[in-house]
């Protein structure tokens, strides 16, 4: 299983000798960059930015152990760091740990690396079906596929001429002609999506050279001169290999490389290959290289600046297949995540984990499809969007924008329906003959429509249920120029700061089915826009649950701060509404910023509430 062939074996040594002798093309159009220089060069990103939805595969010889070794559900350590959960109580350190014993199972168990190349044996691919990934992705109404070509284990899912640790090695590679990208790349393609390739370049768990912790090695740091030999060897002729072979619409680096000239390398590599591929930006630990696009991974923050970012995210806690992972997260919050991502102009770059076998777990089929259905009803207000001209949240969910047929569009997707029959949209300030209002699940439905000075839009007339079970998307159109002047205003006395309306810091949504709550971590940050249009003395409250006591901060800009005490309420579902105390505020526009101080870490907020006297 582990004799290289002939062909391989003289392959090697000519290139190695190619090396020596200085005899090898070398394709590096970069000099060295000037302190500051930022690498970049400019790119179609069209379709990527239309897309705006797109499939992650995490596929290898882990998803042969499934998170098991020796009989033993291997739960990693605080090395394998990924964001928060959403739907039960677990501490943050064993949400973290949940998802290590897939992808990551060869550091986490620490996993002889001669054991490891056994479960090669195992991996037959026996129900691997491209086209079935890819009619699952459409049917999500994904637009892309990303398929882990080689991942930190260092096992290639190709017939590789630099290493036999590959797919010649398995059953896979005997059923699949000793290559399972080409038949996906054909089978995606063949469906009108792009295909993009995933490839560990600088960590390496089973090579000498690579970057990274090597179990055997217990955490040892390699050199340049090491890490020159890998790269020289092993990562720049794969690359070629991958680019030559396959094509990609997107290259997807991972495991930053944190010498600049091999960064220069294999960056240059690829813009050689072609002026349309578009690359991430985990090409180097270095800020010159920012890649085309950011790769937030589970999480965003909203309150940064992005060009063009990708969410990468996970449906459980694992990337890899784990058969303990049963944290699966909720269709409806899948579908927030992608929302949210659209509404920062960004993607979601959602993962499946197949089995050793090739088969899609039930769970991940299922909540793919459900986003799906949802997706082809509403896909106006995601493919072909931009950024929101709305940096928050309208009360009960994200925006997202576009322009067609010189109508601007704003989408509100309202994931709160409170059954009072009425809807304030604070912010926008068209006139009521200048806009024209659609609900496209449901376009027969009437209601009114009023323009409140000062204030916004008042729809009245709807129904008390909801439109649709998960989401209901508004189309706002525009037949003149929007005015928009975003923030939360007074409406009876009573500022109303729900969850949903809230800009995010690293903390999720949950409860779709009631009334959302933000998942609330001690010392992350949650952000209002409010504006107050008469002096006052406002009555702050919260309507939160958690197992302990704490303190709430708000701060109103660097003008004025609250700092209030929550009790416990003896449970994350059990909901009290609790006196935060008084601020007095003078008209103006404030940024508010609320911090949690919690003892037992985390809590849950459904809304903020302020009063005037």
């Amino acid at each position: 299983m582990q004799r290289i062939s002939y062909l391989k074996f003289f392959l090697n040594i000519s290139f190695i000798l190619c090396i020596i002798c200085n005899g090898c093309k070398t394709e590096e159009p970069y000099k060295q960059p000037e302190e500051g220089k930022v690498i970049s060069r400019e790119v179609d990103m069209s379709w990527w930015n239309d897309a705006r939805y797109g499939m992650f595969i995490h596929y290898g010889i882990y998803s042969v152990l499934g998170g098991e070794y020796i009989g033993k559900n291997v739960e990693g350590t605080s090395i394998h760091f990924q964001s928060v959960g959403r739907n039960n109580d677990k501490s943050d350190s064993v949400k973290i740990g949940a998802g290590a014993g897939a992808e990551w199972i060869l550091y986490e168990a620490s996993i002889p690396r001669e054991s490891y190349r056994r479960y090669a044996s195992s991996f037959t691919a026996e129900k691997y079906d491209p086209q079935a990934i890819v009619d699952l992705a459409l049917s999500a109404g994904m637009k892309y596929i990303i398929i882990t070509t080689k991942h930190h284990d260092g096992f290639c899912l190709w017939d590789s001429d630099v290493t036999d640790w590959d797919i010649s090695q398995t059953p896979a590679g005997i059923r699949w002609n000793h290559d399972l990208i080409a038949p996906l790349a054909e089978a995606t393609r063949n469906a009108g999506l792009k295909f993009g390739i995933y490839f560990s370049h600088t960590r390496d768990w089973m090579h000498p050279g690579g970057i990274g912790p090597i179990p055997e090695l217990q955490m040892k740091e390699y050199s340049y001169i090491e890490n020159q030999s890998y790269m020289e060897t092993y990562t720049y002729p794969m690359i070629t290999e991958l680019l030559n072979r396959y094509h990609p619409d997107i290259f997807w680096w991972d495991s930053n490389n944190p010498y600049e000239e091999f960064a220069i390398r294999c960056n240059s590599l690829v813009i050689n290959s072609s002026s349309t591929i578009i690359q991430n930006n985990r090409i180097s630990t270095l800020p010159l290289y920012q890649g085309d696009f950011a790769t937030p991974e589970q999480s965003m923050n909203e309150n940064e600046e992005y060009e063009n970012v990708e969410l990468c995210m996970t449906m459980n806690s694992s990337w890899g297949y784990n058969q303990f992972d049963n944290d699966w997260k909720k269709p409806e919050y899948i579908l927030w995540c992608l929302l949210r991502a659209n509404k920062l102009g960004g993607n979601l770059l959602l993962n499946i984990g197949p089995r050793a076998d090739g088969t899609i777990p039930e769970e991940s089929q299922s909540i793919l499809k459900t986003v799906g259905q949802w997706i082809n009803t509403n896909s106006d207000g995601i493919y072909g969007t931009r950024k929101s001209p709305l940096q928050f949240n309208l009360p009960y969910g994200p925006t997202t924008w576009c322009k067609k047929n010189n109508i601007q569009h704003l989408y509100y997707h309202i994931f709160y329906w409170d059954g009072s029959g009425e809807l304030w949209l604070p912010g926008i300030m068209n006139p009521t003959n200048e806009i024209e209002l659609l609900f496209p699940e449901n376009p027969q439905l009437t209601f009114q429509v009023e323009a409140i000075e000062g204030i916004g839009l008042h729809i009245t007339g709807l129904p008390q249920t909801k439109i649709s079970e998960m989401c209901t998307m508004l189309d706002i159109k525009f037949k003149n120029e929007p005015k928009l002047n975003e923030g939360t205003r007074e409406i009876n006395n009573i500022i109303h700061l729900y969850a949903l309306g809230a800009q995010i810091e690293n903390v999720a949504i949950d409860d779709f089915k009631t009334q959302p709550c933000i998942n609330w971590y001690s010392g992350r940050c949650i952000n209002y826009k409010v504006i107050i249009t008469r002096a006052g003395t406002y009555d702050v409250s919260a309507q939160l649950a958690g197992y302990y006591p704490g303190t709430i901060t708000f701060n109103f800009g660097n003008k004025q701060k609250l700092t209030g005490n929550n009790k416990a309420t003896f449970g994350h579902d059990n909901f009290e509404w609790q006196n935060m105390g008084s601020i007095h505020l003078e008209p103006g526009e404030y940024k508010l910023s609320i911090t949690a101080n919690q003892v037992d870490l985390w809590l849950k907020i459904r809304e903020f509430k302020m009063k005037r006297q």
